[in-house]
């Protein structure tokens, strides 16, 4: 099999093309390229890159024939083609030809160095708000690769909604061409009404700050009624079970008093959790403990849980502390969603154990633990450890890895 060449094309002005890059799209014996590119060396080699789904299944059939370059935007390093073609042929016999990014034409047009930076793309990725707002909060410089259809106008609104707004953005479109545009300005002044097509923009934020780890809150902290608790040695592992992030979607299936909610939005600020229940008395001292803690990134639903969860976003993580006899069907539809989703229930009687065992067990990362906890209680002029219910824990994912 002939040699595969991954070309960095650069910004697609020839004076930014590398005379390496140049030389080895000469000389393959076929060379698979944008038109910005194709127009600008006029080579009789050279088709145009369009179907990338019908380029990947034919490459093989290409490299028996002859030599082949692919001619990708930027540097081939960065979010490229090439990682796609990686993934799919590992073994591939491949030379890579770097070249100036976009992102290194915008640090240099506003002086910016890259060092400290991370580096992000929104081009042809799924966005998020909540990722983009954390990137940018626990990082001083964040540079990102955009589009026409996700690019600075989403990410200021992003950074908006997660008050952020005194960043700083730069921008930068047509990078090296004549109609080259630069835009530099705070996150809340910034006014395009469209994204431009050629984009990279970059935020910096003059006072980053780590996310610290899991916050654990005493059970003595919350407010309380007659609505049921999980207690906080349970709640410390259910939390570890959860495999929460920071931008985590989570459910709070029978929310009860609210703790579990309020440890998930603890430790994904980022994040929303959406606390389900239809109980009168638990929404009450629900909607008061999340005032009491400031919390903003938990939602109440009100409703039976069967009903309402069909109208959430899509969750990484569902605790299921109550399911009022709906259980199964609450299984049945989160099984249903195209997801690989994680979750995690609590059990103290024997009913609710028997129902949930033979539907979770069959899952990937099935787990059951049982915890048997006491707890230091005096009696008269002496201690003794009074014992809680036993309560079992289940974890599982709804698809492999």
């Amino acid at each position: 099999m002939n040699r595969l060449y991954i070309i960095g094309g650069g910004s697609g002005n020839a004076d930014y093309l590398l005379p390496a890059a140049k030389k080895a799209a000469e000389a393959v014996g076929m060379l698979i390229a944008s038109e910005r590119f194709t127009d600008s060396l006029a080579l009789k080699n050279a088709v145009p890159l369009k179907n990338i789904p019908k380029l990947l299944e034919m490459l093989p059939q290409y490299l028996e024939k002859c030599s082949v370059g692919i001619m990708v935007s930027g540097d081939p390093l960065l979010y490229s083609l090439y990682g796609t073609i990686l993934k799919r042929y590992p073994d591939i016999n491949a030379e890579i030809i770097p070249s100036v990014s976009s992102l290194q034409l915008l640090g240099t047009a506003f002086g910016i160095t890259m060092e400290d930076a991370l580096i992000l793309s929104i081009h042809g990725r799924e966005f998020s708000s909540e990722k983009t707002a954390s990137a940018v909060y626990q990082n001083k410089k964040v540079f990102f690769l955009c589009s026409k259809e996700q690019g600075p106008i989403e990410i200021a609104s992003a950074l908006m909604e997660y008050g952020l707004q005194n960043t700083e953005i730069f921008i930068g479109s047509d990078l090296t061409y004549k109609t080259e545009r630069l835009i530099h300005c705070k996150v809340s002044e910034l006014r395009l009404r469209e994204n431009p097509s050629l984009c990279a923009a970059a935020v910096i934020n003059p006072n980053p700050q780590k996310i610290s780890g899991i916050r654990h809150i005493p059970d003595s902290v919350f407010l309380r009624n007659s609505s049921p608790m999980t207690k906080e040695e349970v709640r410390a592992v259910v939390i570890s079970k959860l495999r929460l992030s920071q931008n985590s979607i989570v459910w709070d299936i029978g929310a009860g008093t609210g703790s579990i909610s309020a440890e998930c939005a603890f430790s994904c600020p980022f994040g929303t959790v959406y606390s389900v229940e239809c109980k009168k008395s638990a929404l009450e001292i629900l909607k008061k403990n999340k005032d009491f803690l400031g919390i903003s990134n938990m939602e109440i639903i009100s409703g039976r849980a069967k009903d309402v969860i069909k109208n959430l976003p899509l969750p990484d993580s569902v605790f299921i502390g109550g399911s009022g006899n709906e259980l199964s069907e609450i299984l049945e539809y989160i099984f249903s969603l195209s997801k690989r989703i994680r979750i995690v229930m609590t059990a103290v009687t024997l009913e609710t154990i028997s129902s949930a065992y033979p539907t979770l067990k069959a899952m990937p990362q099935f787990e059951a633990v049982q915890l048997s906890i006491g707890v230091s209680k005096k009696i008269g002029g002496y201690g003794i450890i009074d014992g809680n219910n036993p309560i079992t824990i289940f974890s599982c994912y709804t698809e492999e890895e």
